[in-house]
């Protein structure tokens, strides 16, 4: 059974700096995505479809969002007597002090990891929008005897190359070459930041990059090991997305619009989960206009929405107008006020005739709470 062979590691707080003005209170695995997700549902989500139930999730800081959104992991069938969902310390254990790579960060985890006594470990990057199939990732890492499995995708739209690593695969699916190309080829086969691990190896790989003072998983947990490692490759072909910058953010956002990716992303047999919040449907006024917009439960449209995304219990006024947005939750946009290329954080309010705007390059970020 996969629900008692493996295990996973969740990275919260890898990547933070890539969307800063949405992680300056909270994680990016708390960050809000798609009108009602967090981008951590998707690790979640993907973990507990293929009958994983033990999970660890390694936090740094600002993850009281986190902590609020995750409760006991009822939402994603993980609150368990045994295994479930569990907060792994911030510290390093000798020095008592904050992690500073992923490979201390992993050190820090080493008693889950021992404890968990699972076959295999899954890591997982929360910054990777996809659905995936992690019940054939493992099956496949089985059949090909890998000590490590990369989940990877051709023609992954990145911005970012210096944190996404290019796999070089030979015709048996072996990975023989990695490395941080900064020109972008459509033909790339780039990492996901979703990797198996058989559980014994990668306890004793990071021991070995910890005392030799190894830092990042890419470099010093897989390419330092190619030669003495089988690592496979696991070619993802449905959608995903890396938050690597916040153009990635909004474009990812934005992707939701077509049905096609809506389809693909949310697929029937593997959902994607998240905490449910009970709210009224949607309102809308007798003048609104909504076109080619997602718009989640519990808001009240009066005004006009293009091209947008809004999240629960947003509040569009009479006259306001939001085109090519993304509004969290519980923003207003009062009377009159016109926003294009927004991206507002929860509870900020756009005060009446207000005019906002930012560029398709460069969006206008507003910060939560605030008031413009």
């Amino acid at each position: 059974m996969i629900s008692s062979s493996v295990s996973g590691i969740v990275f919260a707080n890898a990547h933070d700096e890539a969307i800063e003005k949405l992680t300056q209170k909270r994680s990016i695995a708390s960050v809000p995505f798609g009108g009602r997700y967090r981008l951590i549902d998707f690790c979640l989500s993907n973990l507990v479809n293929a009958g994983v139930s033990n999970v660890g999730i390694i936090t740094k800081e600002k993850y009281r969002s986190l902590m609020d959104h995750l409760g006991s992991g009822m939402h994603w069938d993980l609150d368990r007597k045994s295994g479930g969902i569990r907060i792994l310390p911030p510290f390093n254990v000798r020095r008592v002090r904050l992690y500073q790579n992923h490979v201390e960060a992993l050190y820090g985890a080493m008693d889950f990891m021992v404890r968990c006594n699972s076959k295999y470990i899954v890591v997982y990057d929360a910054r990777t929008v996809a659905n995936i199939n992690i019940r054939e990732v493992i099956k496949k890492h089985i059949a090909t005897q890998a000590d490590i499995t990369i989940v990877c995708r051709k023609g992954l739209e990145i911005t970012n190359s210096d944190n996404t690593m290019a796999l070089d695969i030979n015709k048996d699916g072996r990975v023989v070459l990695t490395g941080f190309p900064k020109k972008i080829a459509a033909e790339d086969c780039r990492s996901m930041g979703v990797y198996v691990f058989n559980r014994e190896k990668l306890i004793e790989i990071v021991k070995n990059s910890y005392e030799t003072g190894g830092d990042t998983i890419n470099d010093d947990i897989i390419s330092a090991n190619l030669d003495t490692l089988k690592v496979m490759a696991y070619e993802h072909t449905g959608y995903a997305a890396i938050m690597d910058c916040p153009k990635a953010y909004r474009r990812a956002n934005f992707e939701l619009l077509k049905p096609e990716i809506r389809k693909d992303l949310f697929n029937q047999e593997r959902p994607i989960y998240t905490k449910t919040r009970d709210d009224m449907p949607t309102r809308y006024g007798t003048q609104s206009s909504v076109t080619n917009s997602l718009v989640a439960e519990g808001c009240v449209i009066e005004g006009t929405v293009k091209n947008s995304v809004l999240f629960r219990g947003v509040k569009v006024e009479k006259g306001a107008v939001v085109e090519n947005s993304i509004l969290m939750q519980g923003v207003t946009v009062n009377k009159d006020a016109v926003l294009d290329n927004v991206v507002s954080d929860k509870n900020a309010s756009v005060s009446a005739g207000m005019v906002v705007k930012g560029t398709e390059d460069k969006a206008f970020f507003v910060e939560k709470n605030q008031t413009l």
